[in-house]
């Protein structure tokens, strides 16, 4: 037999009232497990610090109060508000410092959503057994699109944020509405025509569809079959925006992504200005770095190659007296012969002075004449020669130029990562990026296809 937490102690001991509430709490406590309880709310509120929910649940002949802790909202089915007739499951308890017993409510149920939400469950069932909600159809999001299409309200916020957004990210991108009723009778089947049109003549990359939050009446339209299927049936990625965060609606799993309010579907639509300036800005830097250090690389590289290479130096002095000995030669045969052809030039005109017959000095002009002109042809014979072979020292002294051979047209490719020399074309695989060195500098390229 259990006590009687209220039975008169045989000493007459007097409780205290903290005592006899706390009986009472565990007598209610122990008496009751779950509780459904139906009935109308009055008083109802919502505190923003810390979340939680307050009201009193009534009937024409009593009041209990309700408490909803924070961290039971996902469990709200349908939108609480004063007067309307709601199922409340939880627990009974005792609010010690005001003696008033309420219920700790579990979830809460607005009178009528519960056929609904069964309704939406067997249509969830029967379009995901066809496939519509599969992740393998999904769709990325371009990364840079051209024109944004929108299915919403004509009026209200949710129209105003989007546009604002959008513009504000990325000012260039164009903005095509196709506006439609998103709550009410017929709302499902004009939003499924909005899309419709959007796909046929709005020339959209991406659409955006959705409206501001609400109850799972007000949202009931994007549950609706007809929008579904429009969403599926589009030709480029749709994003859904359907209500707050905590709001559910089959447009959600139909889209190929889902963004949990209307201004955030904006924002993954389009890109950042500003963070695409930072990125390309940084991309930069990082690009000039890279290339200084592959100039620095391939510097090291041609130091290092030079230096295995015979020091040219002692070979290029002694052809250099090489060929100042042989310009001394052709200098002095010149003037030998310049001068001896003076000097006969001087003999014969003595001989003609003393002589002076006309026959002997006609004779002597031909003999020096041909003198003349044998000396000349000497001397050119000779510094032809001499030129000849000075032509060949410049090109041996040439070939031996160790940055001659990219003259010829011959190139160097390097590794950009690594700034190393490729030796084989087994190391060219495709998509590598290369600095290709010539004569006069460098240019990237990138491997498509080695050809051995």
């Amino acid at each position: 037999m259990e006590p009687d937490l209220f039975a008169v102690s045989p000493t007459g001991d007097v409780l205290s009232v903290t005592e006899l509430t706390g009986r009472i709490k565990r007598l209610l406590e122990s008496s009751f497990g779950t509780v459904r309880v139906e009935g109308e709310v009055s008083n109802y509120k919502r505190y923003e610090a810390s979340g939680h929910r307050y009201f009193s649940l009534k009937d024409e002949g009593a009041q209990v109060r309700v408490v909803l802790f924070r961290g039971n909202e996902r469990n709200i089915h349908g939108e609480i508000r004063d007067g309307q007739t709601v199922i409340v499951t939880g627990s009974l308890g005792v609010f010690e410092k005001k003696g008033e017993y309420q219920i700790y409510a579990r979830s809460v149920e607005v009178r009528g959503v519960g056929n609904l939400l069964l309704e939406l469950e067997r249509r969830k069932r029967r379009l995901a057994d066809e496939g519509l909600f599969d992740a393998a159809r999904k769709r990325p999001l371009p990364p840079f699109p051209r024109r944004l299409g929108i299915v919403t309200s004509l009026h209200g916020a949710v129209l105003r944020d989007m546009v604002r957004v959008a513009r504000s990210r990325f000012p260039g991108v164009a903005i095509v509405l196709a506006p439609s009723p998103v709550q009410g009778e017929g709302a499902a089947a004009e939003i499924a025509a909005a899309l419709d049109a959007l796909y046929a003549f709005g020339g959209a990359d991406v659409v955006l569809v959705g409206r501001g939050g609400g109850s799972i009446e007000d949202l009931w339209a994007f549950n609706e079959e007809a929008v579904v299927r429009a969403i599926v049936r589009s030709p480029v990625p749709v994003i859904s925006a359907v209500g707050h965060e905590t709001d559910f609606t089959l447009a959600d799993l139909a889209a190929d992504h889902r963004a949990p309010t209307p201004t955030a579907a904006a924002q993954m639509a389009v890109p950042d200005r500003v963070e695409l300036l930072d990125r390309v800005a940084a991309l930069s830097l990082r690009g000039r770095r890279a290339d200084a250090r592959s100039r620095e690389t391939a510097r090291q590289e041609w130091r290092i190659a030079a230096g295995k290479l015979s020091d040219p130096r002692p070979l290029l002095q002694g052809k250099r007296y090489a060929v100042d000995s042989l310009s001394s030669s052709l200098s002095e045969l010149a003037r030998s012969a310049v001068r001896d052809g003076r000097e006969t030039v001087e003999r014969l005109s003595a001989s003609v002075r003393i002589h002076s017959p006309a026959a002997w000095v006609s004779g002597r002009r031909g003999e020096l004449a041909v003198l003349l002109g044998r000396s000349r042809s000497a001397a050119d014979a000779r510094n032809r020669r001499l030129r000849s072979d000075l032509d060949v020292l410049y090109g041996k002294l040439a070939s031996l130029n160790p940055t001659a051979v990219l003259t010829r047209g011959y190139a160097i490719a390097l590794d950009r990562a690594t700034g190393k020399a490729l030796r084989s074309v087994s190391e060219a695989r495709p998509g590598r990026a290369l600095d290709i060195r010539v004569s006069d500098g460098a240019f990237g390229a990138v491997v498509t296809e080695p050809k051995p």
